[in-house]
């Protein structure tokens, strides 16, 4: 059956590394059900992952999967996913993804295979290549200590051909520092979840993968009239930072495979890099990290606007940034160490406030935080685990101040830049972007109940403050907020979505379970989560977007795409029960394995008693409960519980899933 498939390539591969063994799985066991990407990585975790499995132990999985899209032409789609028990996960190590663009999807589709699951330790350091569906392990004793760039850099070489895609770790994921990226090219990583840290564990260095294949489509005719239309709908880019895009930015490049744009402030030639010992000296750069961005005025906390409105202690505010030169040099460093980048601009952010209140030394060392030379050497203490400092903030933020036995109000910081989870603050208007009421309230509702910084695939719930009149950053008074709100009206089927404040709150969890469903199978399918759902269209100009009716998009033009693919009579309303299928079987993974419950949710609550720092809106706890109790009604699942219910695991067709809950006692009565 896999060699009829048309979209899939039909194949799983399977690596035990204890075993040595290698086998493949058929796709069709998992499609359409569960799609591709984060779906079946989560069927496969719901099937074999066991109740605690931790991210170091032999039994865990890691997963690399692509999705239907994958090496064809349809637009922004050839991304890849990366699933695994999370070292980073705090305080419960548990499952959980990280997104990952460049061009090895293409390549393993192009190779035969729909994605590498892997698990076991190898009793040495190791390497697989995937060659046109073939697959071996390679001794990879000579690249053990080697950067990630430079490792990818030495397998072109030892394999001969300068085609060849690969995946890597660095020295940090070696010493399983906890957010060790998995890194691809210069500047792709899945960055955020410590996958790095059980590559690491496992002893496996890298993955290369060579393939010279293709990707069958059923209808090539509809399924290029399809790309067509959808490039067309897309052609302004991502709705950030304005609801007017256009042709790309000069000295940018995709990050992905079959991207069409190069995302303004995203990969920016930085001149005059100089040269980094054991790394290429790329001349692109990741500007997202927010290394080099211009931080003016990011962090501050609380802001002018809403002094009035803050009487707490925890008070962060802007710091100079290296520059361009100096921060691009710091983000390639992090780069072949295999560091998360990221975490180190909350560390930066994180120091700064040490030393504005008097703690000017953690762990024997002085806090030089304005020495550049202080940060390069901190950086390579975390990714080798060297001394008091370094060892504790290989181990992440929130668990490095109990290790460092930090001041308290260090501590009330830590918890301020990462609130939930372990993970950095991203979009909820409080310690980074502002997010004005309502945008706020849906991400507050995709945090309390995600596994991760859930706004990396769930952009599109918040990109519309980009389209709200000006606030702390960002807005613009060029949109028409009632054509803004009437194309909401007309999606959703209820006045309010929009609206400032909590009201109608049926109108706001109804957007929010949505955006949440279709960033799951954003992450199945696998597509940008810049570009997609296309709720709202972009404009080529502000004329083009005054003489507008409405903003309406598309959201049903990944299905326009993925049925000439595949052959299959796929409908968008078929898509979004998948998106809801496989985000039930991920909560029922939670549940199983690490006992999620509305009481876990409710740990997050705090952060949104402080107020918003555009407009200072704020909750309690009660209407706190309130809004939760709306959006696990919306869901489907208990209220008492946070848990799904039998009868909404039935309707999605996870009648085995809600069995199994039952006879474990973990199914809501």
């Amino acid at each position: 059956m896999s060699e009829q498939m048309c979209g899939w390539a039909g194949k799983i591969l399977r690596v035990d590394l204890s075993s040595g063994e290698i086998t493949y799985d058929e796709t069709s066991r998992y499609v359409p059900d569960y799609i591709g990407g984060k779906g079946i990585a989560t069927k496969i975790a719901w099937d074999e992952l066991r109740p605690g499995v931790g991210p170091f132990d032999e039994d865990n999985l890691i997963a690399f999967m692509t999705g239907p899209f994958a090496g064809t032409a349809a637009p922004a789609s050839s991304r890849g996913v990366v699933c695994s028990c999370s070292p980073r996960a705090y305080p419960i190590e548990w499952w959980t993804s990280s997104n990952i663009g460049g061009d090895w999807t293409s390549e393993l589709k192009f190779a035969g295979v729909d994605g590498i699951v892997v698990k076991g330790i190898a009793d040495r350091p190791v390497y697989l290549w995937v060659n046109d569906g073939h697959a071996e392990l390679r001794d990879a004793s000579a690249l053990w200590g080697e950067g990630a760039v430079r490792t990818q850099e030495r397998l072109r070489e030892e394999l001969g051909d300068g085609a060849v895609q690969t995946l890597a770790i660095g020295p940090a994921g070696e010493h399983l520092v906890r957010n060790a990226m998995v890194m691809h090219q210069a500047v792709n990583a899945a960055g955020s979840a410590g996958f790095g840290a059980v590559m690491g564990s496992k002893n496996l260095k890298a993955i290369a993968i060579r393939g010279t294949g293709g990707v069958r489509v059923a209808d090539p005719k509809g399924f290029l009239n399809a790309t067509f239309y959808v490039k067309d709908l897309v052609k302004s880019g991502p709705l950030w930072p304005s609801p007017v895009g256009g042709a790309p930015a000069p000295h940018t490049m995709p990050c992905t495979a079959t991207c069409p744009f190069g995302c303004p402030n995203v990969l920016k030639r930085v001149p005059q890099l100089g040269e980094i010992p054991g790394s290429s000296n790329v001349a692109f750069r990741c500007v997202g990290s927010g290394l080099i961005l211009d931080l003016e005025g990011m962090f501050d906390y609380p802001t002018p606007l809403i002094e009035d409105k803050y009487d707490g202690r925890i008070r962060f505010r802007s710091f100079k940034s290296l520059g361009p030169v100096l921060g691009s040099q710091l983000k390639e460093t992090c780069d072949n160490l295999g560091l998360n980048a990221w975490q180190f601009l909350t560390l930066q952010a994180w120091l700064h406030f040490c030393v504005d209140n008097g703690i000017d030394e953690l762990g024997g060392e002085k806090l030089a935080v304005n020495d550049p030379d202080f940060w390069f050497e901190l950086i390579r203490k975390v990714a080798y685990r060297e001394g008091v400092l370094g060892d504790a903030l290989a181990d992440d933020l929130m668990r490095a101040v109990e290790k460092l036995d930090a001041p308290e109000i260090a501590r009330e910081a830590a918890h301020f830049q990462e609130p939930m989870w372990g993970y950095n603050d991203h979009r909820t208007g409080r310690a980074l972007e502002s997010q004005p009421s309502p945008i706020w309230v849906f991400n507050m509702l995709h945090w309390v109940t995600d596994t991760r910084d859930p706004m990396t695939y769930t952009h599109m719930s918040s990109f519309a403050h980009y389209w709200m009149p000006p606030h702390w950053l960002a807005g613009t008074e060029k949109t028409s907020q009632e054509k803004l709100k009437k194309t909401y009206r007309d999606f959703f089927g209820v006045d309010g979505v929009l609206d400032a404040g909590f009201e109608p709150l049926d109108a706001k969890v109804k957007a929010a379970k949505w955006f949440s469903d279709r960033a799951f199978l954003k992450e199945s399918l696998i597509t940008c989560d810049w570009i997609f759902p296309r709720l709202l269209r972009g404009f080529n100009s502000w004329e083009e977007l005054e003489a507008a009716p409405d903003y309406h998009g598309d959201v049903e033009a990944e299905a326009k795409m993925l049925a000439p693919l595949t052959g299959m009579d796929i409908t968008n309303a078929q898509l979004e029960q998948a998106g809801e299928r496989i985000r039930n079987l991920d909560r029922a993974l939670q549940v199983r394995n690490y006992d999620r419950s509305r009481a876990i949710d409710e740990t997050g609550e705090w952060y949104f008693e402080l107020p918003e720092k555009s407009d200072g809106t704020k909750l309690d706890k009660p209407t706190f409960d309130r809004i939760l109790e709306a959006y696990y009604q919306v869901r489907g699942w208990d209220e008492a519980s946070g848990r799904p219910t039998r009868a909404k695991l039935e309707e999605l067709g996870l009648c085995d899933v809600a069995d199994e809950l039952e006879a474990a006692g973990q199914l809501p009565k």
